[in-house]
């Protein structure tokens, strides 16, 4: 078992990570009064495994899939939370995937002015991102994550296990993430992945791979908890293009899928204004497409894409800002990217 720690004083948690842990969840969560959060199909697959192991517990279910992300949603959440009895002691535990985490732990957040979360992430991409550092929301109509907090858990809890059923497409997805983590901070990490394609990977790669991702993103939101200071923002590599693909194409093209086409992007940015060499650029490029991730823009009008991406949470002073690699396994910059040069990049990728 790997436990690693985030270090934000009163704030801190523990971060859990192993095989077998779905069977004793129960013995890893506070006392007191438990809402357990999630999704039909995840309820189906391992609700009964769960709540055996938990006292006390009520379950809530909420809709799967992007679009759950609004405050419709949230309100009921709320009200289920109210008819549960919640009181400050008590504690929600978020089980399945961003959309869950994302939801219940902004429920969580404003509820009697914020209660515990327990994060019990269900795909990798959650695992790896989502589900560590604290930032819950939901998406407005002009954009995703618009309407958010910083809410960090109380704990979370990874067992590999879940990917077992987890449709490839989604494994797929949270690899994207992973290959960030690789590019902006763990060389040995990229190696790893380069040395193995999806279906090698074991049980225990997946620990390894999940635990070296959880620990970058725990020394960057010790660093940055909220965002603030110019740190954290190296996770949002491949994340300016990437949400506005997600958002343009209605979630046709899913987070991770977004993140792919984003770093790919990003990384022809940087290695055109001379940041990372021709041969880390076609690494970069060789590994996205080895993992059979999409490297090129779907059709979508250019100007919606700037106009997207005008409104992104990086961008300052009216202008786009990108995060940019300076080369694999080191740490990216932050740089104003002109319109113009988006649309070069677009075209490129198209």
């Amino acid at each position: 078992m790997q436990e690693i720690r985030v270090a934000l004083g009163a704030r801190s948690y523990s971060i859990i990570v192993a095989s077998g842990l779905i069977d004793s969840l129960g013995d890893h969560l506070p006392a007191g009064k438990k809402v357990l959060v999630s999704t039909p199909i995840i309820h189906e697959l391992y609700g009964e495994r769960i709540c055996e192991s938990i006292s006390e517990c009520e379950l809530i279910l909420v809709p799967d899939g992007e679009e759950a992300k609004q405050w419709g949603v949230v309100e009921e959440l709320l009200g289920k939370f109210m008819d549960a009895g919640l009181d400050r002691k008590s504690t929600v535990i978020a089980l399945g995937g961003g959309t869950v985490g994302d939801l219940a732990g902004f429920a969580a957040s404003i509820y009697l002015r914020g209660i515990g979360v327990v994060q019990v992430p269900t795909t990798l991409l959650a695992m790896v991102d989502s589900s560590i550092g604290g930032k819950t929301a939901v998406n407005h109509p002009r954009g995703k994550n618009l309407v958010g907090s910083f809410h960090q858990p109380s704990k979370v809890i990874i067992d590999p296990v879940f990917l077992e059923t987890l449709p490839e497409r989604e494994v797929r997805s949270g690899l994207a993430e992973v290959i960030k983590y690789g590019v902006i901070s763990d060389l040995r990490l990229f190696e790893l992945l380069e040395l193995k394609n999806l279906r090698e990977l074991s049980t225990d790669d997946m620990v390894e791979i999940i635990s070296r991702c959880v620990e970058t993103k725990a020394r960057y939101v010790e660093q940055d908890e909220e965002d603030r200071n110019g740190i954290r923002v190296a996770l949002n590599y491949g994340h300016t293009l990437g949400h506005a693909v997600e958002t343009l194409s209605k979630h046709t093209v899913n987070h991770g899928e977004g993140v792919a086409i984003g770093m790919i992007a990003a990384a022809w940015i940087s290695n055109k204004n001379g940041l990372i060499s021709d041969s880390d650029y076609l690494r970069i490029l060789k590994l996205v497409e080895d993992y059979r991730l999409p490297t090129n823009v779907p059709s979508l009008d250019p100007v919606e894409v700037i106009e997207v991406m005008h409104r992104d949470k990086k961008a300052e002073q009216g202008q786009i800002r990108f995060v940019l690699p300076t080369g694999i396994g080191r740490a990216p910059v932050l740089r104003y990217v002109g319109d113009e040069s988006v649309r070069q990049v677009l075209g490129e990728l198209s």
